[in-house]
Order: C-alpha cells, then sequence, then structure tokens
C-alpha cells in the first residue's frame, strides 16, 4: 500500500492512508490517501475540468502500474484488481488533500474456507498506515502470515494491519478466512 504520487513540479507529500476491505462473495476495497499540498496543486486541479480530467487519467494509471505488479491470488487463481473510481477532495482546508480509489477483486468466493496472498515488492513504508478486512458477520479469519508485520484480529472476522512509516513492507500477505 505504498502508493504515492510522483509530480516532480509540485510539493505534495504523503502523510497517512487507510485501506478498508470489504469481504462477501467478492472482495472490493478502498483506500485512501492523504497529502500535503503546500502550494495548492489540487485546489487548482479540482477547479479545471480538463486539468482534473488529466489528473485522474494520470492517477489511474499510476495506480494501475502499482496493482500490475502485485500478484494477487484467491483459492489458488491469479486475479485482476479493477480500478473503479478515483476521487480527489479536501479534509477542510485546501492543503489537506485526499485521493479514493475505490477497487475490486471480481472472484466468488465460496462458502467455506477461502485463501488470499498477495506477492509485491519489499518497501520502505513512506507513511504510517492502517487496514481494515471486514468480513461478513459469521464468518472466522483462520491465518493470517505476513511475516513480522504488526496485525490483530479484532474481532473473529476484523483484521486489523498497521504500517509504520520507515518500516519495510513484507512482500507477502496470505490470509485464510471461512465464509458462512
Amino acid at each position: 500500500m505504498n502508493y504515492s504520487l510522483e509530480r516532480a513540479d509540485e510539493k505534495v507529500s504523503p502523510i497517512h492512508a487507510q485501506g478498508f476491505f470489504y469481504v462477501g462473495r467478492d472482495i472490493s476495497y478502498y483506500i485512501v490517501f492523504d497529502y500535503i499540498d503546500p502550494e495548492g496543486y489540487y485546489k487548482r486541479v479540482v477547479s479545471d475540468r480538463n486539468l482534473y480530467h488529466r489528473e485522474i487519467a494520470r492517477l489511474y494509471s499510476g495506480m494501475k502500474d502499482a496493482l500490475r505488479e502485485e500478484e494477487v491470488l484467491i483459492n489458488g487463481i491469479r486475479v485482476e484488481p479493477v480500478i473503479r473510481l478515483i476521487d480527489i477532495g479536501f479534509r477542510g482546508l485546501p492543503n489537506r488533500v485526499f485521493i479514493v480509489y475505490g477497487i475490486s477483486l471480481d472472484v466468488e468466493l465460496k462458502s467455506g474456507v477461502n485463501k488470499y496472498i498477495n506477492k509485491y515488492a519489499v518497501e520502505t513504508i513512506e507513511y504510517n498506515y492502517e487496514v481494515y478486512w471486514i468480513f461478513p458477520p459469521n464468518s472466522k479469519i483462520i491465518n493470517v502470515d505476513m511475516g513480522s508485520y504488526k496485525w490483530e484480529i479484532l474481532k473473529t472476522n476484523i483484521l486489523a494491519i498497521y504500517g509504520k512509516r520507515g518500516d519495510k513492507t513484507p512482500g507477502y500477505e496470505e490470509i485464510t478466512f471461512e465464509l458462512p
């Protein structure tokens, strides 16, 4: 989840991120990135329709490239994440920008035991983040393997993962879960 904006001409800095994975018969997730934008780049972007569409296309392309580098397996079958939504907004001030991505894994999960595996490059984390996996009621998280990464099962069906700035991503995530 270490996706940063690369703008050579602007000083937009990542400060925090959150991911929310919702599991039902498929998996949909939203990643929200928070940035400090001291020069007001995104204020200009949202006020200019053409610039906005170019920026959304740039963000889409960057996220698509990042997702292509990951290998996502559900029950042993490779699944390609699909970007469904990108939006830009502000957290009260024009220099506090957020960008949200809505992504889905188009796979039909089965009743019983399922396994999610994600393999990706190990990177240094640029900002703190939290990721929450929310499974349906009566589901159960059976096993989590993320090396020494910090995570905890908050309920039998809710998993929280914590990334801390300066740490390394594990490069491997495995979650085994049972759906009703």
